[in-house]
């Protein structure tokens, strides 16, 4: 199984962590085959749910951005060729099975890199698990 994670810049409440950790152990137990985390190694969600990933031996793929700005440098795996921020977002779904989303926001904007993502997402037909700060999981799997 391969799981994309994409999220905000700044560090997940400890809720969404907590469920976050949860989806992965979920998919770790259920899954045959060693299972793969793709993150855009940025700061804040990427990073943290690499660490967690990596804690339960997935095999862990960095699709990094060309900016270096934002960059988390988490040690990975494998390692794709860095693409500017939309492009990056757009290779890392379509690598998935399931993207896992992790907002700043309590509720969906029109802006914003996590959200583009999780719409192309939904364009494309990938599942999704939307995990707000709050708790609240809005599944479409």
């Amino acid at each position: 199984m391969k799981i994309g994670i994409t999220g905000t810049r700044y560090a997940p409440s400890t809720v969404q962590l907590i469920e976050l950790e949860n989806e992965l152990r979920t998919r770790r137990s259920s899954s045959g085959d060693r299972p793969e985390l793709h993150h855009g190694d940025c700061v804040g969600v990427d990073h943290a749910v690499a660490v967690i990933a990596d804690s339960m031996d997935y095999w862990i793929v960095c699709h990094p951005p060309i900016k270096n700005e934002l960059r988390a440098n988490y040690p990975s795996n494998e390692y794709m060729p860095p693409l500017n921020y939309f492009a990056r977002n757009r290779a890392l779904v379509d690598a998935v099975d399931i993207l896992l989303v992790a907002p700043f926001q309590e509720s969906r904007q029109n802006y914003g890199g996590t959200w583009y993502t999780y719409d192309y997402a939904v364009k494309v037909g990938r599942p999704t698990i939307v995990v707000l700060p709050s708790g609240i999981i809005w599944r479409s799997v």
